[in-house]
């Protein structure tokens, strides 16, 4: 069996302001993906394990990956779009090409050059069914997929990841995998279900070890038990993509039975029975953290620390998380930190803030080197909203570069008792080896601010306690105050008494 793979992964917030370009992505090509781009929360690595074990050729083509952000460059994406249809023709033209399988995310939003964005996904796939029009074609997404007509139309069978944080990337890989080799291996046909709820549901309320996305998941799981069932995946949508197909969609993926319209009857009624689940429970999605506004969050994180004697305490700059695709240079959890910077220093230890996105202050910091104090401002490079340019003359404490994939400079900034980490690329603060590689623990503090949404587990296995604060950015927890302009009306909980049914 010859199987063609690759993917494109990016969540897309078109509330950022950055258009993400290729330097923002790490691309693999070819045999690289088979190699270096075998990394454990990538379901393409999944994929090609399971492909592998299976002793399929198989004919790896692009991978491109980037940290959610802005709307990705119209010029890239047609760029690797080319590079990858160009693969897939030379392949045909070596031998039949037996299936597809990509590892997609779902919510990549792509410039159209008139204003507006496109889903790459849909597109995607619906021009790599022209090169290979009759062959079972399968794809492992993110939860926080957004499904179109296009993409329903052109791929056959879906697995959808079940965990937020997502820790089963690798088995959702795996899973898509396995259903395209039953379906060349057996000859049967795959057929997905698909149910739209007009729901979205933010980020934060999603955990997965948390009630009610708990239960649906182990709903989800449940059916997959059942033939001729395969793969259950209930797809939240991308809140910060102002798109007119943003919903919550349920997909059952199944492989024939006797007869196909036992498989139909199987997948439509599986769907609908999680669709419906998943409707009673609307109004029970709620954030697994206590929250307040970024005032509040700081008052009670003082409180915490200065009269409970709790530490570590964690702040979530909820509404900057640059791994929910927000710019990572709004101030406002920071200018609340800044009104209170007498409170700050009574702390035991610095108030740790990590940090900012802000490339110009990076390369000053660079240039001037460690220990140098230096005038430069942070924030309100891209987002000039709700972040604003904030000046300080810092202490440069330390330097460390080329650091992760995408190869960004980290500089340690003090001011007064805070320490301040900055990136010169846009990358997340949720990655376990950003703060060691500036050779900080955060342990060692009793404050930790971090532009994150939910602590990933590296962090909530450390914290004493947890805030999240409903901070102002491009990923603003409150759906409810965004002015989205193109999600179709009325959409749960915009329009809190929107009725559906099958």
């Amino acid at each position: 069996m010859r199987i063609l793979t690759g993917g494109m992964n990016h969540e897309s917030n078109s509330l950022n302001p950055i258009i993400t370009g290729e330097d923002d992505f790490v691309v693999f090509r070819g045999s690289e993906i088979t190699g270096k781009g075998m990394l454990p929360y990538y379901s393409s690595t999944g994929i090609i394990n399971t492909l592998r074990e299976a002793g399929a050729e198989i004919i790896p083509t692009v991978l491109a990956r980037a940290v959610p952000n802005g709307v990705v460059s119209g010029a890239f994406y047609q760029k690797i779009k080319n590079e990858m249809l160009d693969m897939a023709k030379k392949a045909k033209a070596k031998g039949p090409i037996d299936g597809i399988c990509l590892a997609l995310h779902g919510s990549m939003k792509v410039e159209d050059g008139k204003g507006g964005n496109f889903c790459a996904e849909g597109d995607l796939c619906s021009a790599l069914r022209e090169i290979l029009p009759d062959i079972p074609f399968t794809a492992a997404l993110d939860m926080h997929a957004t499904i179109t007509p296009e993409l329903l139309k052109a791929v056959d069978g879906f697995a959808g990841y079940k965990t937020a944080p997502h820790i089963d990337c690798i088995e959702t890989g795996a899973l898509a995998a396995s259903m395209l080799l039953e379906s060349l291996e057996t000859g049967k046909k795959l057929y997905t279900a698909s149910v739209s709820l007009p729901m979205m549901v933010a980020g934060e309320k999603s955990e997965t070890d948390a009630e009610p996305m708990k239960i649906i998941m182990d709903a989800c799981r449940e059916k997959e038990k059942t033939a001729p069932i395969k793969a259950a995946s209930v797809l939240l949508g991308f809140p910060w993509a102002d798109a007119e197909q943003n919903a919550v969609t349920v997909l059952v993926s199944a492989i024939d039975a006797a007869a196909p319209a036992d498989t139909k009857l199987s997948a439509d009624s599986a769907a609908a029975g999680l669709a419906r689940l998943f409707w009673r429970h609307r109004k029970d999605f709620r954030f697994s953290m206590e929250f307040y506004n970024s005032r509040e969050s700081m008052a009670q994180a003082y409180k915490a620390v200065l009269e409970k004697n709790e530490r570590p305490v964690f702040v979530s700059d909820s509404g900057d998380n640059p791994t929910a695709g927000a710019a990572g240079d709004a101030t406002d959890l920071f200018e609340a930190i800044l009104e209170t910077i007498d409170t700050a220093d009574k702390l035991p230890t610095p108030l740790l803030f990590s940090g900012f996105y802000d490339a110009p202050a990076s390369a000053a910091c660079i240039k001037a080197g460690e220990g140098a104090e230096i005038d430069i401002t942070l924030g309100g490079n891209w987002d000039k909203t709700d972040g604003k340019k904030i000046p300080l003359r810092v202490k440069v404490k330390k330097i460390s570069g080329n650091f992760g994939p995408y190869k960004s400079d980290l500089v340690l900034l003090s001011w007064r008792n805070l320490l301040i980490t900055v990136t010169s690329k846009h990358i997340g603060f949720s990655e376990e080896e950003l703060l060691p590689a500036l050779a900080v623990n955060p342990a060692d503090y009793c404050l930790v601010a971090l532009k994150i949404g939910y602590l990933e587990p590296c962090f909530k296995s450390i914290a004493a306690r947890a805030i999240m604060a409903t901070s102002r950015g491009c990923s603003n927890e409150v759906l409810e105050s965004i002015d989205y302009k193109k999600v179709r009306r009325p959409i749960f909980p915009l329009d809190y008494d929107t009725e559906w049914s099958i």
